[in-house]
């Protein structure tokens, strides 16, 4: 299995970095977002691509697509070997931008999260571990200042494989979450970035579950030159805790290369993790797990 990721993986990253190459061609015109100017001066832009406020680098639970492989190093989910598959698919889609008629001034974006996470075990015919299914309703502001702020309802569930509950003899359980949550970026320099997260769950599908979580993180991102013409590297960590956890402290740590075009960016990543696993109905437990990957953020 190793084997056969490592190849699939490195082929992703040239298919991902010649697609790249091939859409950006010199002289070419990029496309634009359908954009109204109002009488006022200010701007309205429908399906914006990217967004001031990001997704987290380092946030193993964020909507993205990925392909990895995780080697556990301590810890454990009843039943699960290692290394695991983690598969996963979705992103946050632009909606609509208020863009204002002075330069500087205060931008408006409202958007939409999805994303589907999957955990298979590779040492039982990868039979689906668990998988969680999350969406969202986010607004982000921000100005030429560098503070960007968001507000978003998020909704997500978690589901345990049957033959996993088939093998184990486990319990379903119905881990629903739906919170609103509140986060402030401060982007200090063009190359760093902090940011900080609060949210508070209004429903839970079990009495067991807890509303607080709070998360924050910094990154640190090149630009192109010092790994390569058309890639530059990054490093970031993630530190999360959630009451449901007894709030103990979870961190991630990633590293890796990145590649920007056509409004997504592809990264070829290394990630160590200490804390909960991937899949929510598992908050009960811990890994420390390393990963090697392929992340395309749309």
């Amino acid at each position: 299995m190793p084997r056969r990721f490592l190849v699939a993986l490195a082929a992703a990253g040239i298919l991902a970095s010649r697609s790249t190459a091939l859409a950006q061609q010199p002289g070419d015109q990029p496309q634009q977002d359908p954009t109204w100017v109002l009488s006022s001066g200010a701007s309205v832009t429908l399906f914006p691509s990217g967004d001031a406020y990001t997704l987290y680098l380092a946030d193993p639970h964020r909507p993205t697509n990925v392909l990895a492989e995780s080697f556990v190093l301590g810890g454990s989910v009843g039943g699960i070997g290692s290394p695991g598959t983690h598969l996963g698919a979705g992103g946050r889609f632009g909606m609509l931008r208020f863009s204002p008629a002075k330069p500087g001034g205060r931008a408006w974006q409202v958007s939409l999260e999805a994303g589907f996470d999957a955990l298979f075990d590779s040492h039982n015919r990868l039979d689906v571990v668990g998988w969680d299914g999350n969406y969202g309703l986010i607004v982000t502001t921000a100005s030429s200042r560098r503070l960007a702020l968001k507000i978003a309802l998020l909704h997500v569930s978690a589901h345990v494989g049957d033959e996993y509950l088939e093998r184990t003899g486990g319990e379903r359980f119905n881990y629903t979450r739906e919170e609103l949550s509140v986060g402030a970026a401060w982007r200090w320099s063009p190359r760093w970035r902090t940011y900080g997260e609060a949210a508070w769950a209004y429903h839970l599908g079990e009495s067991e579950l807890a509303p607080w979580r709070a998360q924050a993180g910094v990154e640190y991102e090149t630009g192109p030159g010092p790994c390569g013409r058309r890639v530059a590297c990054y490093a970031a960590l993630d530190v999360s805790t959630m009451d449901e956890r007894n709030w103990r402290v979870d961190m991630t740590a990633n590293v890796g290369i990145v590649m920007q075009g056509l409004g997504r960016a592809s990264r070829i990543f290394l990630e160590w993790h200490d804390g909960r696993p991937t899949v929510s109905v598992f908050f009960r437990d811990s890994l420390k797990s390393l990963s090697l990957g392929l992340k395309i953020d749309l």
